[in-house]
């Protein structure tokens, strides 16, 4: 993106005046010879249309460059616009500092120095140098609980900045409104379009005449590599709600057969919850069937998922001897393996070695909602929605490949993916989901990480192997090990 060849040498305040004059509403221009971003033909449609709009609205699959411009819109507002306030929000702490704030920095160090001089750091503020609590950024998550941290935001140049819209609850949304300006208002949003209701829907849809809507593909960028692309559409085919959003910029289909709706688990992945040290700890172990699969060790904290571990190649006696690593680390209240196939062989070995282990078979029946549920496997998946929808949890899009390996980054969404493509039916009135073998004969990948998730749901589903039950408590080994917490 960037091309700082292109930058004019502005070398005095009154040839920085007429600049500005000039590129008043000319923001590609800007971004070109000021701040040495070279935009792509996308971002440079999203900067053109805020020239001409008060609300722009931008739709994208994933990795086409949301952040750049976002960034070069506020730079331009602070530096065309006197005592300008920006208000910035992002459903998630992660969001708003380590990718829009960072994006932010990287291109205010690269501008033209007369430019970036005016202007300095704190950690949540980016402001003009002599006017600190005039002419500011400030970046600031907003809860559904806690609105108010986006109130009080009134100057003559106001612009209010959404990254993630999506998961934006409406209650942000309501008090951003209040922050306008007495001269100009502008309004960017972007994300990726995750759900299908609230104000970032609707601004593509029912209130679209209020807004410039655009939507990036990715496969017009050139910053999306083809090889992700051709990854998700191997995975979860090219047809496949992930593909929608992540690839196309489309907004999902309605739920339709899918069991688990993307948004639920989206939002999941971005929420910021309360700490959950000191909560006890639940591991799911889904173990590879074939050559081609994954085992996949899945840990919950509370309402908190750790990252997962993904192992191939491993035979049942190295999986768990992984396993009891982990568990030496994490100290698991329980471990819930899933017996069919070689699971029985890595439950054994650490049920012996003296590990919580608990042995799973997902193919019998429900053991809480048998009218439900056709299967465990069914109740199993059930049991992640209803968690989804509690709308407390969060869920982790990293994992390991290793004990000592850090936490690697899924570009690819792969949890995502695999949670909410399996379909469901309700024949007889019970519902069943997707097999893997399904799943398969469609070109699907199978749901292993999905399913180790899935599996700390067990607890009191299992039939637990307990010698004897405590004193007076006949039903000891079919209770939750944690009321609150549910297992």
């Amino acid at each position: 993106m960037s091309n700082a060849s292109q930058r004019i040498e502005v070398c005095d305040g009154e040839q920085m005046a007429r600049i500005i004059d000039e590129m008043w509403d000319d923001r590609v221009s800007f971004a070109k010879y000021i701040i040495g971003f070279n935009p792509s033909d996308q971002q440079g449609d999203a900067l053109a249309a805020l020239d001409k709009h008060d609300a722009v609205s931008v739709k994208s699959g994933h990795g086409c460059g949301k952040s750049g411009v976002e960034s070069v819109t506020i730079l331009h507002y602070m530096s065309c616009r006197t005592f300008p306030k920006i208000p910035c929000t992002s459903p998630s702490k992660h969001q708003l500092y380590d990718v829009l704030w960072a994006e932010l920095s990287k291109w205010h160090r690269q501008m033209n120095p007369l430019f970036r001089d005016m202007f300095t750091w704190t950690k949540e503020k980016f402001m003009h140098k002599e006017h600190p609590e005039e002419w500011f950024a400030v970046a600031r998550t907003a809860t559904k609980e806690n609105p108010e941290a986006l109130a009080g935001f009134h100057a003559d140049y106001v612009m209010r900045v959404i990254d993630e819209a999506s998961g934006v609850c409406e209650p942000v949304f309501e008090v951003l409104e209040g922050a306008h300006g007495r001269l100009e208002t502008k309004e960017l949003m972007c994300g990726n379009p995750t759900r299908l209701d609230g104000t970032f829907y609707r601004s593509h849809t029912k209130d679209k005449d209020s807004y410039k809507g655009i939507t990036w593909s990715c496969l017009d960028s050139p910053w999306v590599k083809q090889q992700y692309i051709d990854r998700i559409f191997r995975k979860f085919g090219k047809d496949s709600n992930i593909a929608r959003v992540r690839v196309y910029g489309l907004f999902p289909l309605q739920e339709g057969d899918s069991f688990i709706p993307y948004a639920l688990v989206e939002d999941a992945m971005f929420r910021d919850i309360v700490p959950q040290e000191g909560q006890p700890v639940v591991f799911g172990v889904d173990v590879a069937r074939f050559g081609d699969d994954e085992t996949v060790i899945a840990i919950r904290r509370g309402d908190e998922f750790l990252p997962y571990h993904v192992l191939r190649g491993k035979d049942t006696v190295q999986i768990a001897s992984y396993v009891r690593a982990l568990a030496n680390v994490h100290k698991p209240i329980a471990i819930f393996v899933d017996v069919i196939g070689w699971g029985a062989g890595v439950h054994d070995n650490l049920y012996h070695a003296g590990f919580p282990s608990y042995g799973i078979n997902v193919s019998e029946s429900p053991a809480m909602e048998p009218d439900t549920y056709r299967r465990l496997r069914d109740e199993l998946w059930g049991g992640m929605r209803d968690w989804l929808q509690e709308r407390r949890g969060r869920l982790c899009n990293k994992y390991c490949e290793s004990l000592k390996g850090a936490a690697i980054e899924d570009t690819e969404d792969t949890l995502i993916g695999e949670l909410t493509t399996p379909k469901y039916e309700i024949p007889h009135g019970k519902i069943v989901i997707e097999s893997k073998d399904k799943l398969k004969a469609r070109q699907v990948q199978s749901p292993n990480r999905a399913d180790a998730h899935n599996l700390t749901f067990a607890q009191p589903m299992a039939s637990y192997q307990v010698d004897e039950s405590p004193e007076g408590n006949e039903d000891y080994r079919n209770q939750p090990l944690d009321d609150e917490a549910g297992y």
